[in-house]
């Protein structure tokens, strides 16, 4: 690592590593994209050709043994994750890994001590944190201009129609529940700023035997109570309400804005509707940029590994939840 960039490796070819993370590297200031990796050489080179990549390798041990690379971005089905973490970690590799962090909460936390056992930065890759409309809400929480936090409720929902797709694979981690739900439950989280004591849930099952789509109740030690819906076999839809004493904040497109201008509105009771215009951002770019900054100064605040942890909690509880309906 040298004292400006952090040069990354991309573990893992899939669609995102084109459409997404590898932009947001090239983008990113003090990030340098190095390699990315697959598990044959032919398809990494290809990779690496279309995604501004000098070099390939066909083998993922090659990309955490390569010593040009001081990071690793881990792209694979949620199933692998903790294994490749892991074994990041003990290569000396920082790691971004995509959500979610892992599938069970023994492998989450492990993850968590593994890195602090060898001093380096694990952040699980919930983009929509860094976008800034969820800055002005996390001010805007903070500045208690809602009053105290008494319901959110929060949805994300999509048709995934291809039957071979990883997500509706049980053994690699798919479902719901890990890809979608898991947005409305860290949003809630962060929201409340809490972490849930007790959870209701259902789930609609797939015949591959994982949720097709979730719907839980969350309940806060405060008093709150979040509720989070997820589906993959649904018209797309998204959306934030975060409601309090005072009044309610509303999002429109919380997790997948795109490029686009946005707005987080604000009722307050007995007043005028505020609007917040925000302008056009790309959330995977200041996710690199935020980690690039908690890796190259030690001292930055960081949404650390015990966050993805706590969210792999709340998913966990939610699938032990449906699995008593």
């Amino acid at each position: 690592m040298t004292a400006t960039h952090v040069r990354w490796g991309i573990l893992g070819c899939g669609a995102i590593a084109t459409s997404a993370i590898a932009p947001a590297i090239h983008w990113a200031g003090r990030n340098e994209l190095v390699a990315v990796a697959s598990r044959t050489l032919e398809r990494a080179t290809r990779k690496a050709a279309e995604v501004g990549a000098p070099r390939a390798h066909g083998a993922y041990e090659a990309l955490l043994a390569d010593s040009d690379i001081d990071a690793i971005y881990i792209g694979v089905p949620n199933g692998e994750h903790a294994r490749w973490a892991i074994a990041a970690a003990a290569a000396g590799k920082h790691v971004l890994c995509d959500k979610s962090l892992a599938l069970t909460v023994s492998d989450a936390r492990a993850m968590g001590e593994v890195f602090r056992a060898h001093d380096l930065v694990l952040v699980e890759g919930f983009m929509v944190r860094h976008h800034p409309q969820w800055m002005l809400v996390r001010q805007l929480l903070a500045e208690n201009v809602i009053g105290k936090v008494g319901h959110v409720r929060a949805w994300l929902r999509s048709t995934l129609d291809h039957p071979s797709d990883h997500r509706w694979s049980k053994t690699l981690g798919g479902g719901a529940l890990f890809d979608v739900t898991c947005y409305a439950v860290n949003a809630v989280r962060m929201a409340v700023g809490e972490e849930p004591v007790r959870t209701q849930a259902t789930a609609r099952w797939a015949e591959s035997g994982v949720d097709e789509s979730t719907d839980a109740l969350l309940e806060f030690p405060g008093g709150a109570v979040g509720s989070v819906h997820g589906s993959l076999r649904a018209p797309f839809e998204q959306g934030v309400v975060i409601s309090g004493e005072k009044g309610r904040i509303v999002l429109e497109r919380p997790f997948i804005p795109h490029w686009d201008p946005t707005q987080v509105v604000v009722e307050l009771t007995g007043a005028p509707r505020q609007i917040h215009g925000i302008s056009g951002a790309n959330h995977f770019l200041h996710m690199f940029e935020h980690v690039a900054h908690c890796i190259l100064d030690r001292q930055a605040p960081l949404y650390p590994a015990e966050n993805g942890v706590a969210n792999v909690e709340a998913c966990c509880a939610i699938l032990e939840a449906c699995s008593r309906t």
